[in-house]
């Protein structure tokens, strides 16, 4: 086997096991026999919150520095999906869920350890890799590293950045707006009250004003994105709405909080329904899960999203981790230029209650995670590959 088909057998061994979040424990087992083949030594790490969530993890060395890669091994599920979801290979494309986000990320940092180690290389520091897990739900796995892995001198996510040093990730505000207004016959023009109407104003009211460029620390201007992913209100043609519910995912950067957007929020929304006699609207925040069900209150989903939230962070790019990264891709031939991560990730716990500096890694493309069509292409995840092994010897340095 040479060395593409062994760095590639990382990839379609992980992709090859389902995994949608919650129903992890095949995938924790096959990560668990990765990391040991390629000699590292395994710990699994019950997550606090949410009972039976482990992250399964190895380590090499036991010195300082210590680096943590870490990656997500669970998946958003295949409902949709236009290929198979469990791999297949077309061309220099490489099909299947988590391909891209993010199984392909943390396949690359495996290679990248087997490669090191078929080289004898000594490393002169501690490496952890963690697989964690929920990130697509419940987010127990990334709260629990931070709790094992606070001492650790820099951290890496294999989340998609396309090969480029992301230094910044955005905060994601679940919002709920609840449009009210008074039931009544349709046939009676003019009446007003219309609740759907009154939910349709203040939503673009504040997707409108929400959607502009904001200047982000250390990566410069960046558009915000808004998105409007579920609606639910009336009850037949007949009647005119009493209530429409929009929930929505309002990304924010650093610098920006959670009440400060609200307050922002909830002004745009009585002054897009100032002129509609008989409704008001209301705005809060609430995450729904994949079944379109929201986290209730008290519960550890509701403590993630909304209680304590997902925040935005930045990393200065003079920091060693980000060093090593950037020169590590421009001796692959890449950008080394300091991006942005669109998404957020489960890194933000050690980068913002912890300060640990913290950056995304990853070979995959944004723009297709959680797709019909998921991939990664196979030259950036070998690209991946080979940054990821510069880096880590950069970044912990060589006994030898």
């Amino acid at each position: 086997m040479n060395d593409r088909d062994r760095s590639e057998h990382f990839l379609t061994t992980l992709v090859a096991v389902p995994s949608v979040s919650g129903d992890e424990e095949a995938v924790v087992k096959v990560f668990e026999g990765l990391l040991r083949e390629v000699g590292l030594k395994t710990a699994l790490r019950p997550c606090t919150g949410v009972h039976g969530a482990v992250n399964v993890e190895g380590t090499l060395g036991a010195a300082k520095p210590k680096l943590c890669i870490a990656g997500h091994i669970d998946t958003v599920p295949f409902d949709g999906m236009t290929v198979s979801p469990l791999g297949e290979r077309r061309g220099n494309r490489y099909y299947g869920r988590g391909t891209t986000d993010m199984k392909g990320g943390i396949a690359a940092a495996l290679a990248a350890v087997d490669r090191l180690q078929r080289r004898g290389v000594k490393l002169g520091g501690e490496l952890v890799i963690v697989g964690t897990a929920s990130e697509e739900t419940l987010k127990c796995g990334g709260y629990q590293m931070a709790k094992d892995h606070s001492d650790a001198d820099g951290v890496v996510c294999a989340e998609p950045t396309g090969c480029r040093v992301a230094v910044a990730a955005t905060g994601s505000l679940p919002l709920r707006l609840d449009a009210y207004g008074t039931n009544g016959h349709s046939s009676v023009p003019g009446r007003g009250g219309n609740a759907i109407l009154a939910a349709q104003a203040a939503t673009k009211a504040v997707v409108d004003a929400l959607s502009e460029s904001v200047d982000v620390k250390y990566v410069g201007k960046r558009d915000r994105a808004v998105n409007v992913g579920v609606i639910r209100g009336g009850i037949a043609q007949p009647v005119v709405p009493q209530l429409c519910s929009v929930w929505l995912d309002v990304r924010y950067f650093v610098g920006e909080t959670a009440p400060q957007l609200m307050e922002r929020i909830q002004a745009l929304c009585r002054e897009a329904v100032v002129s509609m006699p008989g409704v008001r609207v209301e705005a809060t925040q609430e995450r729904l899960d994949y079944e379109g069900k929201p986290y209730p209150r008290g519960s550890w989903g509701d403590f993630i999203h909304v209680e304590r939230g997902m925040r935005a962070f930045s990393t200065d790019p003079q920091t060693s981790v980000v060093q090593a990264f950037r020169q590590a891709v421009k001796h692959a031939g890449g950008d080394e230029r300091i991006e942005m991560m669109r998404g957020w990730g489960d890194v933000e716990f050690l980068a913002t209650d912890h300060h640990v500096p913290t950056i995304y890694f990853g070979p995959g493309t944004v723009e297709v995670a959680h797709s019909a069509d998921e991939y990664i292409d196979l030259d950036l995840y070998h690209m991946g590959v080979e940054v990821y092994e510069r880096a880590i010897v950069a970044f912990l340095g060589d006994s030898n």
